[in-house]
């Protein structure tokens, strides 16, 4: 399928990272929604069809609550065009969503932020599937692997004194993620880790980690793995 999302790479070297914009998920959310296109044979044929098509930033109600979800994936509503000109598919609000993404970050104050961000991913994938159990909840985490972080919230540098023990208490956690391996039932459907060395000082450096303790091939969290699973369950439940 795919390697880590060169696009998303280049975003945080060209714009760094800002803890209170989404403009780095955005990023993510474009960079999969190509991913998942360029090698899923299903989701590619219904984009092309106008039978497919995406939102960022997508507000899912399930009864009485509302999510906001970082990219969503499903059907428009009737009457919709084609994706016009080059593109391989339309960027619409859809009428009733197929596949739901939610994307969290943690680069810097990791064993706080990881406890955080598990619940999220808990309650996302719950709410999912109280909108639908046959809709796809998938969660993906950028982790950061730099020694030190210059936030845009704080004066100081902070420096992490063993940040592969970092890594890898964010990748237990995230393993601990509820998983569900049919279409009933609690969990999420489909996770990722991407893990990043990144300070957020000299930007050129940013640069994904492929060691361990980051997912290797063959991992269910490994990047790959995760838009495959998602091409298989797409075909599975909507094919």
């Amino acid at each position: 399928m795919s390697p880590n999302p060169q696009s998303f790479l280049t975003h945080l070297q060209q714009k760094g990272y800002n803890p209170r914009s989404n403009k780095h998920s955005n990023a993510l959310a474009e960079a999969i929604v190509a991913d998942l296109l360029a090698g899923c044979p299903a989701m590619r044929r219904d984009a092309a069809l106008g039978k497919l098509v995406y939102s960022v930033n997508f507000t899912l109600s399930a009864g009485t609550s509302d999510w906001n979800v970082d990219l969503v994936l499903g059907v428009p509503a009737a009457g919709t065009s084609k994706p016009g000109g080059a593109a391989a598919i339309a960027r619409i609000a859809p009428s009733r969503v197929r596949v739901a993404i939610e994307i969290k970050s943690i680069m810097t104050e990791h064993r706080k932020a990881v406890k955080n961000r598990k619940r999220d991913l808990e309650a996302h994938h719950s709410h999912v599937h109280a909108y639908d159990q046959k809709a796809i909840a998938a969660g993906v985490l950028v982790v950061n692997q730099a020694g030190r972080f210059k936030s845009t919230l704080r004066a100081e540098t902070t420096a992490h004194q063993d940040p592969v023990a970092l890594v890898e208490h964010c990748m237990r956690e995230m393993r601990a993620v509820a998983t569900r391996t049919s279409a009933r039932g609690e969990g999420m459907d489909a996770k990722a880790v991407l893990v990043v060395d990144m300070d957020n000082i000299d930007l050129n450096s940013t640069r994904y980690v492929a060691r361990s303790p980051a997912p290797q091939v063959g991992s269910p969290l490994h990047y790959d793995a995760f838009l495959q699973t998602i091409c298989d369950l797409y075909a599975q439940r909507f094919g």
